[in-house]
């Protein structure tokens, strides 16, 4: 079987709220890194090794697309595809949506759509090709992992009320795939609905969405522990962007002034 076009939606625009919990200064964690690279790089590049991709969307924090553009290392450089880097809307559905509007507006041909967490930096190629084959026989696919620990039930009293059947319980991962003309349609009719994943929003709608094999390895950065020495990464990161910004504002302040016609001598004083 040929692998059909695709699109793909990585999602980083979250505030990483969980994750940066008790530190004075928010740091994302998509933008640290995992054994030499970001959490965002290894999020995205599994995608270009997948033969169909035609186009992809970074979906990002207002503001931060240069740092986004930074943390994909050199992916931006050396894609050969439309590569759209965006400001994602305040909740991830909504900046799900923001990504679904930009290609709808691309004219490359794709016949599906993989939305995937920008936080979830182990998936591979074979998961994405998995969840895609199976995306093309009912038109909506997730990875997934049967429940193996036992379920329990609380009541209002905090205590254990009754055991419930895991035998149908699944716990479902990204990246999810749809046939695009239906998850559009999903997003289009249902803006306002509250859901977990896309999944939710394309069932919604109407549509059948089936399973794939997911992996234990494909799990999601929640949490500062889960990427080793992250707290000093963050400080390291901190200091880096604050010394960004305060040369960002220098050059700035420069161009205004020579904007406003001042003059300067050979060596960068005022006259």
């Amino acid at each position: 079987m040929s692998i059909p076009p695709f699109a793909a939606v990585i999602t980083a625009a979250g505030a990483s709220s969980r994750f940066s919990a008790g530190e004075s200064e928010p740091v994302k964690k998509e933008y640290l890194s995992i054994d030499g690279h970001t959490v965002l790089y290894r999020a995205t590049k599994p995608f270009f090794n997948v033969p169909g991709l035609s186009a992809m969307v970074i979906t990002c924090p207002s503001g931060s697309e240069d740092e986004t553009i930074v943390a994909l290392e050199d992916l931006a450089d050396i894609s050969s595809i439309p590569f759209l880097i965006i400001p994602g809307g305040m909740t991830r559905k909504e900046s799900v949506k923001a990504a679904l509007d930009e290609l709808r507006e691309l004219s490359v041909p794709f016949e599906y759509i993989a939305i995937h967490d920008g936080a979830r930096p182990f998936a591979d190629e074979g998961l994405i090709i998995r969840t895609l084959a199976a995306a093309t026989v009912t038109g909506g696919a997730v990875p997934a992992l049967r429940v193996t620990d036992a379920v329990k039930k609380l009541g209002k009293d905090g205590l254990i009320s009754e055991n419930v059947d895991r035998s149908p319980l699944i716990t479902v991962q990204t990246p999810q795939i749809f046939r695009k003309a239906e998850i559009l349609d999903a997003y289009d009719r249902y803006p306002s609905l509250e859901a977990d994943d896309d999944a939710a929003v394309f069932i919604n709608a109407g549509y059948s969405c089936t399973i794939s094999r997911g992996s234990t390895e494909n799990r999601k950065i929640t949490y500062i522990t889960d990427i080793p020495d992250a707290e000093k990464q963050a400080e390291e990161y901190i200091k880096a962007r604050a010394e960004g910004r305060k040369s960002a504002a220098a050059s700035k302040r420069m161009r205004e002034l020579l904007q406003k016609g001042d003059a300067w001598d050979e060596s960068g004083n005022r006259q």
